[in-house]
């Protein structure tokens, strides 16, 4: 089941489905600045919270609508003439939920200025009681690692705050040397965990207490990484992860933090781009490395998936697939050459041992083709590398392939299109009568083609051209004669990237 928003004209969103899932998880909504990610959670909170549409969203114009659906039940807000219009359906769309916005329109620092500092500064020991439970060993454990931190935390009693003219329940913590703090006085990371544990435990307690009726609940955060550690981000992933189970609550936060979204599933990752025009795209799914790619440098391993192969040639190979099947447009992808096939396996099992990929990458490692009857012997006497996952190219190395194309079984269509693209200034027959007299003349087995290609390449560079020239030669004929083979590397490189591999 899903909640459908259609936005127009909000903000600096033109125009913009989002489908949000109500089956109980953590979800991210992420993208660059100001690519809408606040404006989609604010907006989509109006679902069910009554909120100053002036307030949050100015005057925009006329006939701007934020719409929802869900099932058969609908709801909207539309600018009209000056103002904001709310209609519903019969019956009333059911479904519950809380918000906690941006530093300008959340909760969390709305008590925060002079005037009301100095009011809880001078609040009594009779105005306030001890905190809950909840909020008390969740601050403690996901700024501190421990639980008990906090055990002197107090709440503004309900009647104290209303008396006080204060629009929220603040805290107060009493320090190892029993100074009281007021919630306004504490560190931002203190203050934003607060309010929404706060929030959090009001639900907790409806959920608890089965007032619900069954509705889905919806909890949408905004920014909710300000002023946290990365530990504490981490920590803050797996205590909301624990609460949405526990709770049966669909909970979306709006964030930058790699920390925060590594360990959410792909599926649960809204990617957020703006294109000329105020029009927004989401992509989703839409992987950990991907998502972040434009706020991390690329050191070769802030990726999703890293593919280990020999050379050029298999590179280009595993990049046609994946651009001509559009496997990319959800996840980011390395491919590094390494040089020979017992090194790229090496090279893996060494990544592998060392960690050094970052938390939720994956490693595969794609081999050319005519080693295959090799490997299981290598990875008998070297045990270490059993657990390296390994697929195969439709083709040889690049040398091999050539050598059996052009020397072994001769290809005429793939030497004319050599002779024809490449090798104008000497033609090909010529090169290849040269070199079978010197391998011959030397009594050299050039069963791995390499003699042969040193000629090729030795020739190329006469007219200026290299390596690279042939790789493209090479994979325009794979393309037309091993579509089979592509076929196969195709649905292998499928199966990765959904993770199955």
């Amino acid at each position: 089941m899903n909640l459908q928003m259609h936005l127009h004209n909000i903000k600096s969103i033109s125009d913009l489905t989002f489908s949000f899932p109500l089956e109980k998880g953590l979800y991210a909504i992420t993208g660059e600045n100001a690519s809408g990610k606040s404006t989609v959670v604010s907006c989509a909170s109006t679902v069910f919270f009554n909120m100053s549409m002036k307030t949050y969203f100015g005057r925009p114009k006329e006939g701007a609508t934020i719409e929802f659906k869900l099932d058969e039940t609908t709801r909207s807000w539309k600018y009209v003439d000056g103002s904001w219009k709310q209609s519903a359906s019969v019956p009333r769309m059911a479904i519950n939920g809380f918000y906690e916005g941006s530093v300008i329109f959340g909760n969390r620092f709305r008590d925060t200025n002079m005037k009301a500092i100095n009011i809880l500064d001078a609040v009594g020991e009779q105005e306030i009681t001890i905190a809950d439970d909840f909020v008390k060993n969740n601050l403690g454990f996901i700024l501190h690692d421990d639980k008990n931190f906090y055990q002197k935390l107090y709440v503004m009693k309900n009647e104290a705050t209303r008396n006080r003219k204060l629009s929220g329940n603040p805290y107060f913590y009493f320090s190892a040397n029993n100074v009281r703090i007021s919630q306004a006085r504490m560190s931002t990371g203190e203050n934003l965990l607060i309010s929404i544990l706060h929030s959090l435990m009001l639900v907790r307690r409806k959920r608890k207490n089965n007032t619900n009726d069954g509705r889905p609940c919806i909890v949408f955060l905004d920014e909710i990484e300000l002023a946290l550690h990365a530990s504490a981000l981490r920590r803050l992933v797996r205590f909301l992860k624990e609460i949405s189970d526990e709770y049966d609550l669909s909970i979306f936060f709006s964030t930058h933090s790699l920390e925060l979204i590594r360990d959410i599933k792909p599926q649960n990752i809204f990617y957020l781009t703006r294109l000329p025009g105020d029009k927004i795209i989401v992509t989703n799914p839409c992987y950990p490395a991907f998502a972040t790619r434009n706020l991390y440098s690329d050191d070769g391993y802030g990726n999703d998936l890293v593919i280990l192969v020999e050379d050029d040639l298999a590179k280009m190979i595993l990049d046609y697939v994946l651009v001509k099947e559009n496997l990319l447009s959800n996840i980011r992808v390395k491919i590094l050459p390494t040089g020979g096939w017992t090194n790229t396996i090496i090279m893996a099992r060494d990544v592998i041992a060392s960690r050094l990929l970052l938390k939720g990458t994956r490693i595969l490692t794609v081999l050319d083709k005519d080693i295959k009857t090799e490997v299981p012997k290598f990875l008998k006497s070297h045990k270490a590398c059993s657990d390296v996952q390994i697929s195969y190219l439709p083709v040889s190395s690049l040398e091999k392939f050539m050598k059996k194309m052009l020397v072994d079984d001769v290809q005429t269509d793939f030497f004319q299109r050599l002779n024809s693209y490449l090798f104008q200034g000497r033609p090909l027959e010529k090169i290849l009568r040269d070199y079978d007299k010197q391998v011959t003349k030397a009594g050299v087995d050039d069963k791995d083609g390499k003699a042969l290609y040193g000629f090729l390449i030795d020739n190329l560079r006469s007219i200026r051209k290299d390596r690279e020239d042939i790789v493209g030669v090479v994979m325009d004929y794979v393309k037309l004669h091993e579509k089979d083979e592509l076929e196969h590397l195709k649905n292998y490189l499928k199966t990765a990237i959904l993770g199955n591999v």
